[in-house]
């Protein structure tokens, strides 16, 4: 099984909408770089207080950030390139967890396997464990996250 790694903005997504609990029935383990954790603690937000009791259960498990070995956008926040730069040190055996565009364009261009948070809720539908993914996205949206109906479109069709 791969080493799923998410990075923080999906994490605050699922936890935004009590959804969390998504990940470890998904994937039994998920793994999050220091710098990930840090963004998604240093506030003593609802979503951050989950966050941190996924760490605590150690269903979600916090490593070092990795050493830097290969050049990636500056553009990226550390979180993102801690999570690529560490996934791409699983010699190919993991799959990372990103929303943001340039995160995933630059993990496409490194041929790493990649799921946003809307990608998570329709494999969640599909394995029974929520009934209706598009209100959760639309929750989401509420929220202030943008996800493309070309994105949702796309997903519905498997």
């Amino acid at each position: 099984m791969a080493i799923v790694i998410a990075d923080a903005g999906p994490l605050i997504a699922l936890a935004k909408i009590k959804h969390l609990q998504l990940l470890p029935a998904l994937f039994g383990k998920v793994v999050i770089t220091q710098a990930v954790a840090d963004e998604c603690l240093r506030s003593q937000s609802a979503d951050a207080l989950l966050i941190e009791q996924a760490l605590i259960s150690e269903w979600l498990k916090c490593v070092d950030n990795p050493d830097f070995k290969l050049p990636l956008s500056r553009s990226l926040g550390l979180g993102e390139q801690s999570s690529i730069e560490y996934a791409l040190q699983t010699n190919g055996n993991a799959m990372l967890i990103l929303d943001d565009a340039l995160a995933r364009k630059q993990a496409l261009r490194k041929q790493l396997p990649i799921v946003g948070t809307a990608g998570l809720l329709f494999a969640a539908q599909r394995k029974a464990l929520i009934s209706d993914p598009e209100t959760l996205v639309a929750e989401l949206r509420q929220k202030g996250y943008r996800i493309s109906d070309d994105v949702i479109a796309q997903l519905k069709k498997g």
